[in-house]
């Protein structure tokens, strides 16, 4: 009897701990409507201003283009130029619904501002010169950060041209509309979140930053997205690689090792252990990792940030605490990997 009545308390103490482990996975979710913490159109525009009206002599502020359909602007703070400085781009979101990656990407435009009272940001700015794009996809971060829809992954090309916009279905995902391997991404219906659009760099968004990047020939390109299904957080996506070229072998492993870099200094968020890079071959598509590398050799990378708790969700709208954890260990990651790069 004995013996039954400890079986029998063993499973019970399971059963609990399972629950609890549940409960909390739970608790870990996404926050919707957004906290105050996060920015929204109005916050954005003013702080873009302000930080190029305060520091005339070390950033400036760009429109670098407008949205097709809202004429939304798409705005850029550059930092100084010279010709011995490294140019490094840093894009805060693609996708609308993915919002971290533009409170990163305003934290180091913050940050580069620092330059008089910090050392290491001295040094940054005497080594690069950057290029800061918050938000590609303003139209659909608008609706995300509104609060009219939390998961607006597009922007808000009339896709399946109605003449209205259905939020939850219309538009073109800018991260597939790039031109390099476009033609080979079997493509996906109008209404589908990952619809690559009618041609390759037919969004006014994807159009604006080919033409700086044109220009400017980046040497280094950090793409910010999250994981809103969770099976890619936390993690670094390099390009397809062409395993027969092999004047490509040495390119690859010097990207490979800034990516390491950055990979090894942000600690995950639900989990133990760092964020990885991909180890494996990554999709032949039309994104902008693969248009960046093959088109100007740029060390492009996509940097997965935001975890999944232990139900696998994606958790890309965390709450105000972790978002500040989420942007500082991020911040200092990008720095990190900066300074230990030639």
């Amino acid at each position: 009897m004995k013996l039954i009545y400890l079986y029998r308390t063993g499973v019970i103490i399971s059963i609990m701990l399972v629950a609890a482990q549940l409960l909390l996975a739970k608790r870990i979710v996404n926050v919707y409507p957004l906290p105050r913490s996060y920015y929204n159109e109005t916050k954005l525009s003013a702080d873009l201003k302000t930080l190029a009206k305060e520091n005339p002599a070390s950033v400036k502020l760009h429109t670098i283009g407008y949205t097709k359909s809202g004429r939304k602007p798409v705005s850029a703070l550059q930092s100084q130029t010279g010709i011995d400085r490294i140019p490094g781009l840093i894009v805060g979101q693609h996708h609308g619904d993915e919002v971290m990656g533009l409170e990163i990407a305003m934290a180091f435009a913050k940050h580069l501002l620092q330059a008089t009272t910090d050392a290491k940001t001295r040094d940054l700015l005497d080594k690069y010169s950057f290029w800061i794009v918050p938000t590609l996809n303003p139209e659909g971060w608008k609706i995300v950060t509104s609060g009219k829809y939390q998961w607006k992954r597009k922007n808000n090309a009339d896709s399946n041209r109605n003449g209205k916009l259905d939020k939850k279905t219309d538009g073109v995902d800018l991260h597939r509309n790039y031109p390099t391997f476009w033609h080979l991404d079997k493509g996906l219906p109008e209404s589908s979140p990952f619809y690559k659009g009618i041609a390759p760099a037919s969004e006014n968004e994807v159009k604006a930053l080919i033409e700086i990047a044109s220009i400017v020939r980046f040497r280094y390109a950090f793409f910010y997205h999250s994981s809103v299904s969770g099976s890619y957080s936390e993690k670094i996506y390099l390009p397809w690689q062409d395993i027969k070229n092999k004047k490509l072998v040495n390119e690859f492993k010097a990207m490979r090792a800034v990516a390491e870099i950055y990979a090894a200094a942000v600690d995950k968020d639900y989990a133990p252990g760092t964020y990885s890079v991909y180890p494996g071959n990554t999709s032949k598509i039309g994104n902008s990792r693969n248009h960046f590398f093959y088109e100007w050799g740029t060390y492009a990378m996509d940097i997965e940030v935001c975890g999944a708790n232990k139900l696998g969700v994606g958790i890309v709208h965390p709450g105000s605490l972790m978002r500040v954890k989420i942007v500082q260990k991020n911040l200092q990651a990008l720095i990190r990997t900066l300074l230990l790069t030639d």
